[in-house]
């Protein structure tokens, strides 16, 4: 008789963590489909220029004055909303939702320095004097990486100072 309230016991625990895992399981795909419901509302938008934040219009107009917009696109998260303007010449610009620039792609193309620290532009003008700034874009903690006409890719820091060659 021992025995068997013994086994029972056994069982009892067994079952007690069976459905206290069930549980977890249960709050986890909660939790997968609460952020999966959040990602999907996302929207992206067309836009016009007037439609960007005030420093963004600013940073176009100081920077890209001749160049052709072909699109602007509102990218709207839950948390946050990013722009994208697109050039006729393939040029591109990310703002954050302030407006501020977090990466200015050429595609290949020159793209306009006048934005860009001057300690990032004597570095590139004397180590690489035959290239051109074709892509820069701000990371975390504010590194920059610009990519040089030659393929090769810089990391500065955010006060402008050369880090590495990054391949």
């Amino acid at each position: 008789m021992l025995t068997f309230f013994y086994k029972n016991e056994e069982l009892s625990i067994v079952i007690l963590k069976y459905i206290d895992m069930k549980n977890v399981a249960i709050k986890i795909l909660s939790v997968v489909f609460l952020l999966i419901g959040m990602s999907a509302n996302a929207q992206e938008s067309i836009i016009t220029k007037k439609e960007l934040p005030q420093s963004a219009q600013k940073f176009i107009s100081d920077n890209f004055s001749k160049g052709i917009i072909d699109y602007v696109k509102m990218d709207k998260e839950v948390f946050s909303t990013d722009y994208k303007v697109k050039f006729t010449d393939g040029s591109e610009i990310e703002f954050d939702s302030k407006g501020v620039w977090m990466e200015v792609d050429g595609n290949k193309n020159t793209i306009p320095t006048g934005f860009i620290q001057k300690n990032i532009l004597t570095y590139v003008k004397d180590k690489f004097p035959n290239t051109h700034i074709v892509k820069i874009e701000k990371g975390r903690f504010e590194k920059q990486q610009v990519k040089l006409s030659n393929g090769l890719e810089l990391e500065f820091n955010s006060k402008g100072d050369f880090k590495r060659i990054d391949d």
